[in-house]
């Protein structure tokens, strides 16, 4: 089990899973969510299919990847910089 499927099951996240375990989907509030290994231990990606939120972001774990595409597809607008990276609700 790779260490992005261990993170969506602690999360109890119902998610498509590839097969490899390497990119998983799932419903954030307003929009589909995305997260993606990156190879060769080059972290983790993710992105919400919302038009204003289609910024892909980085981050060093699984975990921290899920979050924050859970937060930009719960944000009111979804625009990129808004809320927690910009210090403004």
């Amino acid at each position: 089990m790779t260490r992005l499927v261990e993170a969506l099951r602690a999360r109890g996240l119902d998610a498509e899973i590839s097969l490899a375990g390497r990119w998983a989907e799932f419903r954030g509030e307003r929009c589909r969510v995305y997260v993606f290994e990156a190879a060769r231990g080059g972290g983790y990606y993710t992105w919400c299919d919302d038009p204003d939120a289609r910024t892909v972001e980085s981050y060093p774990d699984p975990d921290a990847a899920i979050a924050a595409g859970l937060r930009r597809a719960a944000r009111v607008g979804g625009r990129a910089g808004e809320g927690a990276a910009s210090g403004r609700p």
